[in-house]
């Protein structure tokens, strides 16, 4: 069977074999997966909420234990792809652990592992955690194993981007919506919300009888700034109405996504008529992002596009308009590796999901970016999303 028709249990086999082989590469016994998308990755659980700790103990060999509280036992097996699922209470169980940590003290001694050389995930753990887990394992030996997943999510799999495709789709669809409900007088709040529920229509219509458990729905918060608060970067959608000649800005990076993939996409446009500048500035960087994409293809460096675009970008005069890199990859969390900017020389790889975004934000007048997601392919580069338009759209 070829990847690209693995189900959901196949891929994630799939995933943990990987991670399993860089673990032994790297002379690791265990991996303790801590980051809420890190969880998420090896376990298929994508919707718990991160208030208690949760744990996934994968060996370097052999199956993993997923540790979780109580209220996300059901559902944790109910979702996941890990057999063994264990919980903690927070009040006195009979045979039933109140600690995490005690349940990880349980799990070292069961599987042999309290001489082990073991990967956490320390920028994901507070310091006292690493701590605790020091104390608790003394014979141990603890060292940083973010990179190993870090490199692994790096590279998406057919499966993955068939998922960030949908979540394309979601985006989309609320720009579409966007586009339908603008209008002078609407409040930019009020054109979040049409753009939501557009966005969990389109989510719902990509799902099938096996997500029961899971929801469409989109969360995070809309960025949507009009007029002069436009060149806020991450402005969220406010009061504001909207007025003649005003620059509308709509980032959906934060709310649009499919099952927890999440794509970068940000659109802009004029409401009624469009200055001459806002059109040359559109038109910059719609053409600094083309250059970009052109030059988008395996083995080529994360920072020479950000170079390049902020090279044209200068180069007109707006330099110093310029906020943030040009991006960065997309999946699972808002932002991933690897990074579009000065610094970051990290190759391009086929099957690595990017999002491209040059910007000018002016203060006091406005700001646009002009971002889409793709993926690298053997010879270049897929949408995501969709090719923005050329022109800035007027409406």
């Amino acid at each position: 069977m070829s990847s690209s028709c693995l189900n959901k249990r196949e891929e994630f086999d799939a995933r943990k074999a990987r991670i399993q082989r860089s673990m032994q590469a790297a002379g690791l016994d265990a991996l303790l997966i801590t980051s809420p998308s890190n969880v998420w990755y090896v376990t298929g659980f994508w919707e718990f909420i991160p208030i208690r700790m949760e744990f996934v103990l994968l060996p370097s060999s052999g199956d993993a234990c997923f540790m979780v509280s109580k209220n996300e036992h059901e559902y944790a097996v109910k979702t996941s792809v890990i057999d063994d699922v264990r919980y903690y209470t927070e009040f006195p169980e009979v045979g039933r652990r109140q600690s995490p940590f005690e349940i990880l003290s349980d799990l070292v001694h069961e599987k042999g592992l309290a001489e082990a050389t073991f990967g956490i995930e320390e920028s994901a753990l507070p310091i006292a955690d690493c701590r605790r887990i020091g104390t608790l394992l003394p014979r141990a030996r603890l060292r940083d194993g973010s990179a190993i997943l870090r490199e692994q999510r790096m590279i998406k799999s057919p499966y993955e981007i068939g998922l960030l495709r949908k979540s394309g789709k979601v985006a989309v669809a609320a720009w579409n919506a966007t586009l339908r409900v603008a209008k002078p007088g609407i409040r930019e709040y009020e054109i979040a919300q049409a753009a939501r529920m557009a966005a969990t229509e389109a989510a719902a219509g990509e799902f099938g009888p096996e997500d029961i458990n899971h929801s469409p729905l989109t969360d995070g918060v809309q960025l949507l700034q009009s007029g002069p608060r436009s060149s806020m970067s991450h402005g969220r959608a406010s009061p504001n109405r909207l007025k003649l000649g005003d620059l509308v800005a709509i980032c959906f990076c934060m709310t649009n996504q499919f099952k927890g993939y999440r794509v970068g996409f940000s659109r802009n446009f004029a409401l009624g008529a469009a200055s001459e500048k806002m059109n040359r500035v559109y038109a910059l960087l719609y053409r600094a992002q083309q250059i970009a994409l052109g030059e988008v293809r395996p083995g080529v460096k994360a920072s020479h596009l950000d170079r390049i675009v902020r090279g044209i970008i200068s180069e007109a005069g707006y330099g110093e308009h310029i906020e943030h890199r040009l991006g960065r990859g997309v999946g699972l969390d808002i932002a991933e590796a690897p990074n579009l900017k000065e610094g970051d020389d990290t190759p391009l790889a086929a099957g690595m999901t990017l999002s491209v975004e040059p910007a000018v934000y002016i203060t006091g007048e406005w700001g646009i970016q002009i971002e889409d997601s793709i993926v690298v392919t053997s010879t270049g580069f897929d949408y995501l999303t969709v090719a923005p338009e050329p022109e800035l759209p007027v409406i």
